[in-house]
């Protein structure tokens, strides 16, 4: 009579550092790893099933319109790629997109192949992603609206912000989401500022020239409107009529104070900054 042969477990081999890698090595990529020999094959395809859908799950909810523009067979090979390749810093499923996006950002080439403008569509939706969800204090109401002066007193831009410039004009397919094939974007460079309301709600814009200029001032060194107008005039960046410039400048300010995409400076914060 015999008896029935237990499948050997994980515990049946002596080195357990040997048994993980063997195991984590076959889980991340079982077309080329062979299966451990320690462990019963359906309990392996389950193991496998847990770890894909978790990821998957991460990135179809962070990547739609990524997914869509590169069709789904090409999106199951980046993922099946990115679980076999790539060395996530993060043990939490909830920085999955974050390391998605660094995988891809170390891979432009290879993405750019499938679809030139794949890499920033896929940072532009990470992007949304990460301020909707970034850690800070509530931006405050900027009861200077009427009390305060943007020209004489301190702006900073919003506390969760990213001011970025990208090649291919990826917000229309955000913007404009009802595609069902990938649309042909043609190169166009644009600049595009993201940030959180106080609803916690992330709005994008495309500035407009004058705009973007005082962003990107901001941006360096948070300032009055008049210290960023004096700056600008010393150094030769105002061009037509500095009187016309200031006025624009003093009713965006008042604009981008409304739109909360500015806010004035702490008197806290003030006592930090430079004269």
């Amino acid at each position: 009579m015999h008896s029935k042969q237990q499948p050997m477990q994980m515990s049946d081999t002596p080195n357990e550092p040997d048994r993980l890698r063997i195991l984590t090595a076959h889980l991340r990529n079982p077309v080329q790893q062979p299966p451990p020999g320690f462990m019963d094959a359906q309990a392996l395809e389950l193991y496998r099933e847990l770890l894909v859908g978790n990821f998957d799950a991460a990135l179809r909810a962070c990547f739609p319109l990524w997914i869509r523009c590169l069709g789904e067979a090409r999106y199951l090979r980046w993922r099946d790629t990115f679980i076999a390749e790539h060395a996530c810093r993060s043990p939490f499923f909830r920085q999955i997109p974050d390391e998605f996006m660094a995988y891809l950002s170390q891979n432009p080439q290879r993405l750019q192949q499938d679809l030139p403008y794949a890499l920033e569509l896929a940072h532009l939706e990470w992007l949304e992603l990460a301020l909707g969800v970034a850690q800070t204090d509530t931006v405050p109401e900027h009861s200077g609206s009427a009390a305060q002066d943007p020209w004489t007193t301190p702006l900073r831009l919003n506390p969760v912000h990213a001011l970025v410039r990208y090649a291919y004009p990826v917000q229309q397919l955000i913007l404009r989401p009802s595609f069902s094939a990938a649309p042909v974007l043609d190169p166009n460079p644009v600049s595009l500022y993201l940030y959180r309301d106080r609803d916690d709600a992330v709005q994008m814009l495309e500035p407009d020239a004058l705009s973007l200029q005082i962003l990107v001032s901001l941006d360096a060194d948070p300032q009055s409107g008049s210290a960023v107008f004096q700056h600008w005039l010393e150094h030769g960046k105002i061009d037509g009529n500095a009187q016309t410039v200031a006025e624009q400048m003093q009713g965006l300010l008042r604009q981008m104070l409304d739109l909360q995409m500015i806010d004035f400076v702490s008197r806290h914060e003030r006592r930090s900054l430079p004269d």
